[in-house]
C-alpha cells in the first residue's frame, strides 16, 4: 500500500514526458524559426539591393534615351528643312522660268562711213571744207568753228555734274535680281537683295511677296529671330496672300529655332483653324515640323 501510494498515477508521468518532450523539441524549432528568418531577410536585403541598383540604371538609361531622343528630334527637324528648303527652292526655280522673259536683242552697232578723203557737198554744191581738213593755226570742230592752240588731239575732262546719271533699276529689275541669288542659293545675296528692294520698293506691287522670301532667306540662313519677325509682318500685312499658310507653318520653325516650342505648336495647331484649305504639302509639312517638335496632339 506504503508503495503505490508513492508513485506517481500513470496519468501524471505521461503528462510530464510530453512536457518533457514538448520542451526538448520546441527548442531546435525556436532555433530553426530564427535561421529561417535571417534567412529570409538575408534574401530580401539582397533583393532591395538589386532593384535599387535596377533603379539605378533604369534612371541612367531614361537619361541616356532623352538625350538620344533630343537629338533625333533635333535631325529630324534639320531634315525636315532641308527637304522644305529643297521644294520651295525647286518651285521658285519654275515661277521664275515661267515668269522670265525673253531679253530684247540688242540694237545693233552703227556702221562707221568711211573716210574716203572726198569734199563734202554744201548747199548749192559748192564743194565743202574736208572731213579732215584744219587750219594752219588750229584744229576745227565739226561745225568748222577753230578749236584753241593745242587742243587738237586733247581729250576734254567732264565735271561731275555733266556725267549721265547711274541708270536706278525698275521694281521689276530689283525683284527679279533678288529672285534670282535666291534660286542659285545664294541666301546671303538674296536677303541683301530682298532687304534693299523692301527698303526702296516698299509699296511695289511685288512688297508682300518680297517680304516672305526675306523672311524665307533669313530662316535658311538660321537668322531666326529677324525671321520670325519679318513672317509676323508678312502675315499682318497679307493674311489672306496665297503663301499665307505657308507663311504661318514656316513662323513655327523659326519660333522653334529659338527655342519658343509652346508658341511654335500654337502655330502648327492654328494652321487648320486659321487656313483650312492650305495646301496639302503644307499640312504635311505642318505635322511633320510638329512632331519634330514633339507637340500634343489634339
Amino acid at each position: 500500500m506504503t508503495d503505490q501510494s508513492a508513485s506517481p498515477p500513470p496519468k501524471i508521468r505521461l503528462a510530464a514526458c510530453l512536457v518533457v518532450a514538448g520542451f526538448l523539441f520546441a527548442v531546435p524549432a525556436e532555433a530553426q524559426n530564427r535561421q529561417q528568418q535571417q534567412a529570409t531577410q538575408t534574401q530580401a536585403d539582397a533583393q532591395q539591393d538589386r532593384i535599387e541598383e535596377l533603379q539605378r540604371q533604369l534612371t541612367v538609361s531614361t537619361a541616356e534615351n532623352e538625350n538620344l531622343q533630343h537629338q533625333l528630334m533635333d535631325a529630324q527637324r534639320e531634315i525636315t528643312r532641308l527637304r522644305a528648303m529643297v521644294g520651295n527652292l525647286a518651285q521658285v526655280n519654275q515661277d521664275v522660268v515661267a515668269g522670265m522673259q525673253n531679253p530684247n536683242a540688242p540694237p545693233p552697232a552703227q556702221a562707221q562711213a568711211p573716210d574716203t578723203g572726198a569734199p563734202l557737198a554744201t548747199q548749192g554744191g559748192a564743194p565743202g571744207p574736208r572731213a579732215d581738213a584744219s587750219d594752219s593755226n588750229g584744229a576745227a570742230d565739226a561745225g568748222g568753228k577753230l578749236l584753241p592752240p593745242g587742243a587738237q588731239g586733247q581729250l576734254g575732262t567732264l565735271a561731275e555734274s555733266a556725267l549721265p546719271p547711274v541708270p536706278t533699276p525698275t521694281p521689276e529689275d530689283a525683284y527679279a535680281n533678288a529672285r534670282s541669288a535666291l534660286v542659285a542659293g545664294q541666301y546671303a545675296e538674296a536677303e541683301t537683295a530682298f532687304g534693299d528692294y523692301l527698303e526702296h520698293f516698299p509699296n511695289a506691287d511685288n512688297a508682300a511677296d518680297a517680304r516672305f522670301w526675306f523672311a524665307f532667306t533669313q530662316l535658311a540662313r538660321n537668322n531666326y529671330q529677324d525671321a520670325a519677325a519679318n513672317f509676323v509682318r508678312y502675315l499682318q500685312a497679307a493674311p489672306n496672300a496665297p503663301r499665307a499658310p505657308e507663311a504661318q507653318v514656316r513662323l513655327g520653325m523659326a519660333l522653334a529655332g529659338l527655342g519658343q516650342t509652346r508658341q511654335a505648336c500654337g502655330a502648327y495647331a492654328n494652321l487648320p483653324r486659321r487656313y483650312p484649305n492650305a495646301p496639302r504639302n503644307i499640312r504635311d509639312l505642318a505635322t511633320r515640323e510638329a512632331r519634330a517638335s514633339a507637340c500634343p496632339t489634339t
